[in-house]
């Protein structure tokens, strides 16, 4: 659900240290990460918890990494050199990898492997034995992956921009679908396919993404906001004595809710664990149960016989609304909940493996708005347009990719 490459040209440089804050800058993502690392030893593999107290990277002047499950580590051999490929979407990193391997010219590798149309959907980036980096985003642009660096010493690609200044680099441009890169110490060559589209998955801006990053020129944190005030002015008539965002990830939603209403957004609950998504966390119903009460502990004394506007960036199973209503008029006696959800209504799995939900858990498939207001126990339930959100995206060039929110 997120890849990562770094690149120093001089190899006494050590990539782990930095990749360390990368994958740090994805972690939001996942639970698990797989790794290569390029030393003098050649190719490193192995697996670890970003999530952990305690982790580190072997020691190299280059890495790879992708975020679990949905991006995947390959590798293969060739007649002179490994190639080690971390990719997501609907292709195959293995299969990739020896497809690289088989080539002694990675220009010409690079030409055969992105040349297939099952490529489209994609984003890898990659690493051989004998000192060469490739990366590349899918024709059909659903997969975002961002270019930066830190001066002329290294190179960096992530899935979005966060990650690349957490490692002290700055970034420099977004790849452009069907664009590769590729090179080593002494080269540096880049071209794009033609047929390319701006088509980034909609639920990237939405809730995978971080708000301190841009996703294809798109400031992240001003999409979310706007698009809670744009849902603000369709919920006007309404009386609402108090704003609050539920989750953290809600917050930008929750301010441009708050200024558009002009009424005060409040503090409602602290996490425990930090910004762990459960939404996509690979947990039992009772696992989830027990982390969303780790991440959901209610401030006291705050709302009490006040109006109350919940403001969610999404709503998937409806389970963390349930929780947050539940321990609100449990432990709040507030006088009324009206559920404010910043993203249109999620209602088929993805076609393209950008997420990994089940669809017959999504609650706005199998239940009209009725219901799941006397699911939720709420007041009322209002959904961000998908309109409010292809305007504001168009408008900057991207028709963006909304499979999993239209039927």
């Amino acid at each position: 659900m997120g890849i990562l490459l770094t690149f120093f040209f001089e190899t006494d440089q050590d990539s782990g240290k930095y990749s360390y804050y990368g994958i740090m800058g994805l972690r939001h993502r996942g639970y698990r990460a797989s790794y290569a690392v390029l030393n003098g030893n050649g190719i490193e593999i192995g697996r670890i918890n970003p999530w952990s107290e305690k982790w580190s990277l072997p020691k190299g002047y280059a890495v790879i990494a992708g975020i679990e499950p949905m991006a995947s580590l390959g590798l293969a051999s060739g007649n002179t050199k490994k190639v080690a490929v971390v990719s997501e979407g609907l292709c195959d990193p293995e299969r990739v990898a020896k497809i690289l391997a088989s080539f002694k010219k990675i220009d010409e590798a690079s030409s055969e492997v992105i040349s297939k149309e099952s490529m489209d959907s994609c984003a890898f980036v990659g690493l051989t034995s004998d000192g060469e980096f490739i990366a590349y985003r899918g024709r059909n642009g659903i997969r975002p992956l961002s270019l930066g660096g830190y001066g002329f010493e290294s190179v960096y690609f992530a899935t979005e921009t966060a990650p690349i200044t957490l490692m002290g680099g700055e970034y420099r441009h977004d790849l452009r679908p069907g664009e590769v890169v590729y090179g080593s110490r002494t080269f540096l060559e880049s071209y794009v396919l033609e047929g390319g589209k701006r088509t980034t998955s909609l639920f990237e801006y939405i809730y995978l993404a971080r708000p301190d990053s841009y996703v294809d020129g798109i400031n992240v944190y001003l999409f979310r906001k706007t698009m809670g005030a744009k849902v603000a002015r369709r919920h006007n008539s309404t009386h609402i004595d108090v704003v609050v965002g539920v989750p953290e990830t809600a917050l930008p939603y929750a301010l441009g809710y708050a200024e558009e209403r002009n009424v005060p957004l409040e503090l409602a609950f602290v996490s425990t664990v930090g910004r762990m998504r459960t939404a996509i966390a690979p947990l039992s119903q009772e696992e989830r149960l027990m982390a969303l009460s780790l991440k959901l502990n209610p401030v006291p004394n705050v709302f009490e016989g006040k109006s109350i506007a919940i403001v969610d960036d999404s709503v998937v199973t409806g389970l963390t609304l349930k929780t947050v209503v539940h321990k609100l008029r449990r432990t709040q006696a507030v006088k009324e909940v009206h559920v404010i959800v910043s993203s249109p209504k999620i209602i088929n799995a993805c076609p393209y493996g950008v997420n990994n939900i089940d669809p017959n858990t999504l609650i706005a498939r199998v239940l009209d708005d009725e219901k799941i207001k006397r699911a939720l126990d709420v007041d009322d339930l209002i959904w961000l347009s998908l309109d409010d959100a292809l305007e504001y995206l168009r408008s900057f060039g991207i028709d963006p990719c909304r499979r999993c929110m239209s039927s």
